[in-house]
This record gives C-alpha cells, structure tokens and sequence, in this order.
C-alpha cells in the first residue's frame, strides 16, 4: 500500500483540504485506499452528524456510498460526483501514484436543487422521526452540481499535475 504522504506532507494535504472546504463549503476528507480518513476539513451539518451518530444509517448511507464511489473512481481514474443513499452531493477525487491507487480526497454533504433529501429513508435507519429529520434538512445547505464537479476536475488535475 502507498502512504499518501509520500505525494504530499501532511500540511500540503491540509492546505488542500482546506482550499476545497472553502470552495465548495462541504466538509472534506483524505482518505487512504482503505476509505480510513486520515484528515478533515470542516464541519459536517446537523444531518450528516445525525446519520453518522447511527452505526446502521453511517455504514448503509455514508460507507456504502464512500466504497462504491471511490471503486468507480479507482477504476475509471477520474473524479466522481453522485448522490449518497441521503440524496447528498458527494465528490471523490482518487490520487495515484505509479499507476496505483493511492487514496482519495472526498467531501459530501449537500443537496443540490434538482435533487430532494430522502427523508423517510434517514428516518428509518437513525430511528428518528420524519418531522425531526425535515427539520434537519432546513439547515442543509443548497450546491450546484457543476459547481461540485468543476471543483472535483480542478481538484484531480492538480493532484496529478504533482504526481505526475
């Protein structure tokens, strides 16, 4: 396995990540290849923070989505943008080193406005009533997706202009 921070120090990755949280206000992680975050940037909103607190709801809504996202990404070399199962906006940007996979830059947390939250499917896996997570949803904050996916192609092109 390739140590991400053989292709940049830890406060380069930081740099990044803040740059990309500042960007698109979403929160961002560095991931190794595992999906293991390694670094943040940014807060999650009360909703994600809410789906996270369930074990059932964060691997079902946010690792299943991570794990799918960052295989596509892995095999097509290319940044994806999708929904999570929550309908939230989700970018992965893989990073490669020698033709392999190192790890990923992700961020999610957003609706965009074609896009509708899936309410009855967060309250089913946290517990919590479809009243409390409506309300939650107010607080989400609204993103363009070609605003996501312009940030994510800046984001892989950068990366790989530095690793070559």
């Amino acid at each position: 396995m390739i140590d991400v921070y053989r292709i940049k120090s830890r406060e380069e990755w930081q740099q990044i990540l803040d740059q990309l949280f500042e960007e698109l206000e979403l929160p961002v992680a560095l991931m190794d290849r595992e999906n293991t975050v390694l670094q943040t940037s940014g807060e999650r909103n009360s909703l994600c923070a809410t789906i996270r607190e369930h074990k059932g709801s964060l691997s079902f809504i946010c690792g299943q989505t991570q794990q799918f996202l960052s295989e596509q990404a892995r095999r097509t070399k290319k940044p994806v943008v999708d929904m999570c199962e929550a309908g939230l906006i989700k970018l992965v940007v893989p990073f490669f080193l020698n033709g392999i996979c190192a790890g990923n830059v992700t961020a999610c947390g957003a609706v965009c406005p074609e896009e509708e939250i899936e309410t009855y499917l967060i309250s089913e896996s946290t517990n919590a009533s479809e009243e409390d997570i409506e309300a939650l949803c107010k607080e989400v904050s609204e993103i363009e997706r070609e605003k996501v996916a312009q940030a994510a192609l800046r984001l892989f092109q950068e990366i790989e202009r530095d690793t070559g």
